[in-house]
């Protein structure tokens, strides 16, 4: 976008004339992916007639760039124009670590001119704006997207290199990986090495920018310490670093040439001897098989927020149960046949019909064959021998009926009394099958899900085939496999942390026991293990407090519906409800304790630091660099920016961190 601002020579109007200075921006292309340049330029034409009159130099304040890494590129020599105009050309390299649309401020150009051509004449400030440039940045594309991509963007080249070669069993080599090419070094992650003869523990990084041309570029060197295990010859597998070439618009893969090295015999003293001297303990345990889901929450969470917040509406119900006006209650059968009144035996017989009719759904007109009442009661629960005997007692009241006489006062009493008892006896109609159902919906509710697929069997049992080999890298990987694909195994997750403590991958380990500990709060051994790692884990975002989150959810909630149960009894009875409050408050209680280990086992927004590196004060390799956190150290993220993260250390260690030495603690 091009200003053009008309500068009058305040002399005379004889000689007045209007000048123009161009200030253009631009950034190219309009649409990037993300880790790819964009370049932003910036152009300012002076006119022979504006240039011959300037005293100093025109000062350019350059817009903020947010959410994206910006590095200045070399600016070329001032175009003179001899009769022509004179052009200056400031570029960046901007790359953008998010997708979407990304706005860039006006630039603004601020010069000079005098108002006469005396050398004491007053000079008039003018000020240009550039337009704001937009583009706009999108995700690499998923088709075609190789497994081993980790996000690196650009086009590049690979090698390797070892310090020597040849070593011994015992003895540390360091093994180097150059990643060299166009594009911005600094976001390249560190390749996955995997050597199955010798031990390797990540060292160094080093990052070189060349902006010499107009697209950036470099190189990136990784280091790792390198510990043969066996003697002879063996080889340095060829390493494979996939990346996306925007030109291309395709994935490529660098590969390294394999390197030969020849492992001669270690000392008398022998590395498992050194281990046995320094009482280094065997190989730590793991466990056999899988152990399914782990159940870290309600199920259903609707369905009990529901129950929750309908459980008050009992003691409402209740309180207005108890203002309304009661209609007089319909005495009983059996209250009815206490009367003296109640002479007749018609009438006997009709209130035993209705007391057996409104307990059991039995009716006497329907019951006429001999047996039949009998049967039907005990299909209801009552006794045989009440049964009978209620029977017996229908068919003389049948006769006495028919005699159209008094009844006997034993006949009334004995009818009483066997309503009495298949009051007693019969079961509960209808409450029984709900109360049923009920608890059958609970149950299932409450059982974890065991579904784990087919790859998540396969590697972890790769996993053990390697930790019983003492291939403890390998087992790690496949451990790490199996985790991914059950991700609430706590198995997985405690087999990852003990094969990647062999292989002394401390971030690793310590990641697979978090894990395990959060979805098993009251195992002791994983609090054990971690003691073992010199990073405290037993305060701040890395304690885990024993509590498990099903039991006291649970807990919670058939409190809180019992205290507002007996709330609403009580109030219907006429009754004081303050003592309900003896379970509701600790129901709140208990549900805060819950809602608590709910928080914990999640783990939001922690990381455990998988290699060290100084702190930043801001998010770029350049600022300036604070404490060294310790690899294997939990922390929380408090604010992300691109491939940065800022984290909160103990005793006031703040900082600037790249995400890609961290590994996500969060549960999946």
């Amino acid at each position: 976008m091009i200003r053009r601002i008309a500068l009058v020579m305040a002399i005379a109007p004889s000689v007045a004339a209007a000048q123009d200075v161009g200030f253009r921006v631009s950034v190219s292309p309009n649409t990037v992916y993300v880790g790819q340049q964009a370049s932003y330029e910036l152009r300012v034409t002076i006119p022979p007639e504006v240039r011959q009159r300037l005293r100093r130099n025109p000062e350019f304040v350059l817009p903020e760039a947010r959410s994206m890494l910006v590095y200045d590129l070399p600016v070329p020599p001032a175009r003179p124009g001899g009769e022509g105009p004179e052009v200056h050309v400031f570029r960046r390299a901007i790359f953008p670590l998010t997708p979407g649309r990304y706005n860039i401020a006006a630039a603004r150009l601020t010069y000079s001119l005098p108002q006469s051509p005396s050398f004491f004449s007053r000079e008039d400030e003018r000020t240009l704006r550039s337009g704001t440039v937009s583009f706009v940045a999108i995700e690499p594309p998923t088709a075609g997207r190789p497994a081993g991509w980790t996000g690196a963007v650009g086009r590049w080249r690979a090698s390797s290199r070892v310090a020597a070669a040849d070593a011994r069993v015992g003895d540390p080599f360091v093994l180097t990986v150059r990643v060299e090419g166009e594009g911005n070094a600094t976001l390249l992650p560190r390749p996955v090495v995997s050597i199955p003869w010798a031990h390797l523990v990540p060292e160094d990084e080093r990052v070189v920018l060349d902006s010499t041309p107009t697209t950036l570029g470099g190189f990136k060197e990784y280091t790792w310490l390198v510990t043969p295990r066996t003697q002879g010859r063996h080889t340095v597998p060829s390493i494979t670093y996939e990346f996306f070439d925007p030109i291309a618009r395709a994935y490529q893969g660098a590969r390294t040439e394999p390197i030969t090295i020849s492992v001669r015999p270690g000392d008398l003293v022998t590395i498992p001897q050194r281990a046995a001297s320094a009482g280094v303990q065997a190989a730590l345990s793991i466990r056999p098989s899988l152990d399914g889901s782990v159940l870290v929450a309600l199920p259903w969470p609707w369905l009990w927020a529901l129950g929750g917040a309908l459980a008050p509406l009992l003691f409402v119900f209740a309180s207005w149960r108890r203002r309304t006006p009661r209609v007089k209650r319909e005495r009983s059968a059996v209250e009815l046949l206490r009367s003296p009144d109640v002479m007749e035996p018609a009438q006997v017989r009709a209130l035993f019909d209705r007391g057996l009719r409104t307990r059991t759904g039995v009716a006497l007109e329907a019951m006429t064959d001999r047996g039949a009442l009998a049967a039907a009661l005990r299909r209801e629960g009552v006794t045989a021998e009440a049964a009978t005997a209620a029977e017996a007692l229908r068919d003389q009241l049948d006769a006495g009926a028919y005699a159209n006489g008094p009844t006997d006062a034993g006949l009334r009493d004995k009818a009483r009394e066997l309503l009495r008892q298949v009051d007693q006896q019969a079961r509960t109609r209808g409450n029984a099958s709900l109360l049923l159902v009920g608890l059958a919906m609970s149950a299932l509710a409450c059982v974890p899900s065991s579904n784990v697929g087919a790859d998540a069997f396969s590697a972890f049992a790769a996993g053990q085939t390697a930790y019983q080999g003492a291939d403890y890298a390998r087992a790690r990987d496949a451990f790490l496999r199996a985790a991914n694909a059950a991700p609430r195994d706590p198995a997985a997750w405690a087999n990852l942390g003990a094969a990647a403590w062999q292989a002394g991958d401390t971030a690793a380990a310590v990641l697979g026991w978090q894990r395990a500990l959060r979805l098993e709060p009251l195992q002791r051994e994983h609090r054990a293990r971690l003691e073992r790692v010199r990073a405290p884990q037993g305060r701040g975002p890395a304690r885990v407090w024993p509590l498990p989150v099903l039991p006291i959810a649970l807990l919670a909630l058939a409190l809180w519906l019992a205290g507002w149960s007996w709330s609403a009894w009580r109030r219907l009875h006429n009754m004081r409800s303050r003592r309900s409050l003896l379970l509701i408050v600790p129901a709140l209680l208990l549900a805060s304790v819950a809602a608590f280990a709910e928080w914990q086992a999640r783990a939001t927004d922690l990381v455990v630091i998988a290699s060290g590196m100084p702190l930043r004060s801001l998010p770029a390799l350049g600022a300036e660099s604070g404490a060294v956190p310790l690899v294997g150290e939990v922390v929380r993220i408090r604010e992300r920016r691109g491939v940065w993260v800022h984290i909160d250390l103990d005793a006031g260690r703040a900082g600037w961190y790249p995400v890609e030495r961290t590994y996500p603690l969060a549960r999946q």
